[in-house]
This record gives structure tokens, C-alpha cells and sequence, in this order.
């Protein structure tokens, strides 16, 4: 079952109410849905391509049935850092390599036991999001995120050259398909030279994309004791800031 995405509204900074926020890291992937409403997984991007074939990694997860999750598909090289060359390597491959690695990244819940929950407060579907994905794997994490500091947390993005946070209100609601206030994106335009990739049209799964530059250095996704290293940096720079 294809949801069509709640997308983000651009900011040109961090909101000044920004205390009354979560805040996330921006991942420059491809966004992706994965359903198993009707038994069978499916995958989805947010213009309504099938992708489902060319992930098997991600479709034999074990996940409990009646599940819609949002997320971003990433890809990592050999030392657990996000390598965007390589993930589009692996959309444009004929064969699907599954040499190539992906890593689905879960944000959001949108069905949760076969029940639509996307007018659920964001904290309290994040909450379900974490039952249902207790525990990280190599092709599964949940995102991190950090109650409000987004101005601060910009600061750390644009010091270790990543490419934004997304600011979101703890009690919106999911709005389907619709540009809210709700959700912020807020752009890191120093960001290095790279790739950055769109998939556009739902029929022909046509690939667009222009030369950028990958640096993350810090990002590392391949278990959440990985993970937590790099939220820990965050947190330890927050607070001595804040404090």
C-alpha cells in the first residue's frame, strides 16, 4: 500500500521557538516506505515507485504485520559511513547488486497493527516506532533525535560539514502527502561537493542527478552502539554550549 509521503517545509534557520522541538539529522538518501499491510512487503518511493525488487535486504526484515514505516534508504561503505555514489551505483544496476549496501532508516510509523495512526501525536508514534524496532541491525536502524537544541545542533552540522536537521513538532500530526510547518528542513548550503539524487516519476523510475561532493566523515550507521558514538559528540557539544 503506497502512502504518499508528509514532506518538509524549507526554513532558512532554525525555528526561535526551538526549544518545543525534536530535532534529527538530515540523511541526503532517498526516501523510502515500507509496507507490509497486505502480508507481502512492499517498498516504495515518495514519487510511488516500486522498488521492491531491488532491495531484498530491506523486504526480508522481520517486522510484525499491519506496518507502514517512512524513512530514508542510505547507503554505507566498508567503514559504516553513508557513501551516496554507491547507493546510486546500486539503482542503476540491472542486476540489483546486493553487494552494494543499504540501510533503511526508519523516522516515522504511519499503520501500526493494520490501524492508520498518522493523526497519532509525533512522540507518541516515535514511541510505537521504537516497539516495533527495538533493536538496530545492519539493514534496519531508527532515527535519532534529540529534544529541541536545534539552533545548537545546526551549529554541529554545519562545523562537521553535514547537510542539515529537520525540526519537527512533538505533537503534530502526519499530514499525508501535504508541506506543512510541521515538519522544517533547514539546508547546511556549505555542504561539500557531491551527488545529490531524486528519483522522479512514478511510471518510469527515471534517475536524475548532478555531481556533489560526499564527505561524512562522522556518520556511521551500522549498529546503534555506532550510532550512539556520534550522538554522543552531539550531545557533549550541546552541552557545554548550553551550559
Amino acid at each position: 500500500m503506497f502512502i504518499s509521503p508528509m514532506l518538509l517545509q524549507e526554513s532558512a534557520s532554525p525555528p526561535e521557538d526551538y526549544a518545543n522541538v525534536i530535532t534529527e539529522l538530515k540523511l541526503d538518501g532517498i526516501r523510502l516506505l515500507y509496507s507490509n499491510l497486505h502480508g507481502e512487503p512492499k517498498l516504495y518511493t515518495r514519487h510511488h515507485l516500486d522498488v521492491t525488487h531491488m532491495f531484498p535486504e530491506i523486504t526480508d526484515l522481520t517486522l510484525p504485520k499491519g506496518l507502514v514505516l517512512d524513512g530514508e534508504l542510505i547507503s554505507v561503505d566498508v567503514d559504516s559511513k553513508p557513501d551516496f555514489t554507491r547507493l546510486m551505483e546500486r539503482f542503476r544496476s540491472k542486476e540489483h547488486n546486493t553487494t552494494i549496501p543499504v540501510q533503511f532508516v526508519a523516522f516515522d510509523i504511519l499503520f501500526y497493527k493494520g490501524k492508520n495512526i498518522t493523526q497519532l501525536p509525533l512522540l507518541k508514534r516515535k514511541q510505537l516506532l521504537n516497539q516495533v524496532v527495538p533493536t538496530d541491525t545492519i539493514a534496519l536502524v531508527t532515527s535519532q533525535w534529540v529534544e529541541g537544541n536545534s539552533q545548537t545542533y545546526f551549529e554541529v552540522v554545519k562545523e562537521y560539514d553535514l547537510e542539515g536537521i529537520i525540526v519537527k513538532k512533538p505533537h503534530s500530526k502526519y499530514h499525508i502527502g501535504k508541506r506543512t510547518n510541521d515538519w522544517l528542513k533547514i539546508i547546511n548550503y556549505k555542504y561539500g561537493k557531491g551527488k545529490r539524487s531524486e528519483i522522479i516519476g512514478k511510471d518510469s523510475g527515471f534517475l536524475f542527478y548532478k555531481e556533489r561532493g560526499y564527505p561524512l566523515r562522522l556518520m556511521e550507521f551500522k549498529t546503534k552502539k555506532n550510532r550512539e558514538k556520534l550522538y554522543e559528540k552531539y550531545r557533549q557539544f550541546m552541552k557545554h554550549n548550553l551550559g
